[in-house]
Order: C-alpha cells, then sequence, then structure tokens
C-alpha cells in the first residue's frame, strides 16, 4: 500500500475531543479534505473509553470513576473498556475503496497493525501476531470473563509470548475505515479494575491478579524508560515501513477545529456516554 498519507500529531486532550478528532477525521478523509491518516494522541485527563456496543451501565463503577476523576467516553468502535493513561495512542483513518487495503476486517485489521508491530521491533521487543489457537482461547474470545481490554487478545492483536501488548479496534463508516489502538507504557493495575464493577472485592482482586499473565506494558519489557516521544518515533517508522508511505505532516484548519468540537458535545454527554 504505497503512498502519501498525513500524520497529525496533537497535545494531549480530554476523552470527548480525542473521540471527536477520530470521528471528524472520518469526515475530512470520506470529503477528500485530507489524505488517509495516521494520528498520534494522549490523553489529559486519563479517560475510560468504553466500546461502542458495550454495557457500560452495568460494567463500569460509575461511583468509583467519579470519585477517581476519570471520565467515560463511548467510542465509535467494538470492543472492551480500556483506561487510557499512561500511553500512546494511535488511529489510522483511510477509505475503504484504497487500493490494497483488505476487503474484509480481520486481514485490514492486520495490514494496518503491521506498522504498530514494526514500531515495537524498533523499540527491540519481539511483539507478534496474536491468534487464539486452542478451544479454550476461542471460548474466551467469545465469552470474555471480564469488560477489560486487556484481558484477552483477539485475532491479530499483539503480544510478547502470551501477554497482550497493545489493544486496536476498528470501524467501518461512510467507507471510510477508523482503526484506532492503545499502547500502554505503563499500567496501574489497581486504578484499572478500580473502575469496573464486580460481584464482590474478592472477585475484583481475582481479575487484577490474573491480568499481569495477560497483558504487559512497554517499560515492563524494557531496561529503561521509554518516553512517548520515542514510541511515537518508532511508530512512525512502522508504519512508514510496513505500508510503504510517505507521511505529510497535517495541521487542521480552523473550520476543522469547528467540527471537532460540535462532535465533542455528543461526546462529554451522558446521553451517548451511558446510553447502554
Amino acid at each position: 500500500m504505497k503512498g502519501t498519507w498525513h500524520v497529525l500529531t496533537t497535545e494531549a486532550l480530554e476523552p470527548a475531543l480525542n473521540m471527536a478528532i477520530d470521528e471528524a477525521l472520518i469526515g475530512f478523509v470520506g470529503r477528500d479534505e485530507i489524505h488517509p491518516t495516521l494520528r498520534f494522541y494522549s490523553w489529559e485527563p486519563k479517560g475510560l473509553s468504553v466500546g461502542h456496543f458495550q454495557r457500560a451501565i452495568k460494567d463500569i463503577d460509575r461511583g468509583r470513576i467519579e470519585a477517581m476523576g476519570i471520565p467515560i467516553v463511548r467510542r465509535m468502535t467494538g470492543g472492551r473498556a480500556v483506561l487510557h493513561a499512561d500511553e500512546l495512542t494511535y488511529s489510522v483513518v483511510i477509505k475503504e475503496s484504497t487500493p490494497g487495503l483488505p476487503s474484509t476486517v480481520i486481514e485490514s485489521y492486520r495490514l494496518l497493525t503491521e506498522g504498530v508491530r514494526k514500531g515495537y521491533h524498533h523499540l527491540g521487543i519481539p511483539a507478534e501476531f496474536s491468534v487464539p489457537l486452542t478451544e479454550d482461547e476461542k471460548e474466551e474470545l467469545r465469552r470474555p470473563k471480564s469488560a477489560v481490554c486487556f484481558d484477552a487478545s483477539s485475532y491479530y492483536e499483539l503480544a510478547v509470548g502470551k501477554r497482550k501488548v497493545a489493544g486496536s479496534a476498528q470501524v467501518r463508516h461512510q467507507g471510510v475505515v477508523l482503526q484506532h489502538g492503545s499502547v500502554p507504557l505503563s499500567v496501574n493495575e489497581h486504578e484499572l479494575y478500580d473502575c469496573f464493577s464486580f460481584a464482590d472485592e474478592a472477585t475484583r482482586e481475582k481479575m487484577r491478579n490474573r491480568f499481569s499473565g495477560k497483558a504487559v506494558s512497554l517499560n515492563e519489557l524494557t531496561d529503561r524508560t521509554v518516553t512517548i516521544d520515542e514510541v511515537r518515533e518508532a511508530f512512525t517508522r512502522g508504519f512508514e515501513e510496513a505500508l510503504e508511505l510517505e507521511l505529510v505532516p497535517l495541521e487542521l484548519s480552523s473550520e476543522q477545529w469547528e467540527e471537532v468540537e460540535r462532535l465533542a458535545e455528543k461526546y462529554r454527554s451522558d446521553e451517548w456516554n451511558w446510553k447502554r
């Protein structure tokens, strides 16, 4: 998939604005205002994103996250909840009709995630694609044991050994593909599991204890502390190499920012975030 893409790096933003930008990019790419776009971003304050079809009312402990000052935001994409804190987040926005992009969701997911895989390799981390093989792994994918994204690997997720290192999700909307994902530099397991509803505290502790065997953060895999800037540079190289891209920096116009702000109102609303 050769070509010229835009690369957009935004400052750390509130959860609603981050999701609004990703949705706005679908419109900008779909209307040919901009090239296909690779975006890098982070979160301030940290936020909890839930999948489009996730039952937030059932899965998320609203009282706890409000007490911790962690806002919730519902994504356009599916999957389970992610606590976005010390991480680099990426998104890719590209037309479905782009030559070289597989028509199936799983194969296009694999292709677009190749840039992330190569990015990890540039950081010296041997991340590879994970494919559920055993019946137990397939059953866990069908019936997840918790509402936490990093608790299990899906098809073509990235892992080191059996532990998941990045979580991504994809949606197709108005002829455009949006794929975005979380690359955690570190994870606070206590804070993460405090966001979710469990039958009792013993269950919460059990799920928290099994997490380290299911997922691992970037800085746990290195002998030094890696910065977000280093990760972004490595992943930029990874996407350039994986998709044979020339990346041209993008700055949004004032009119485009106005569209982002309009969309952000939806992502700030209880009606959207707690609708199910």
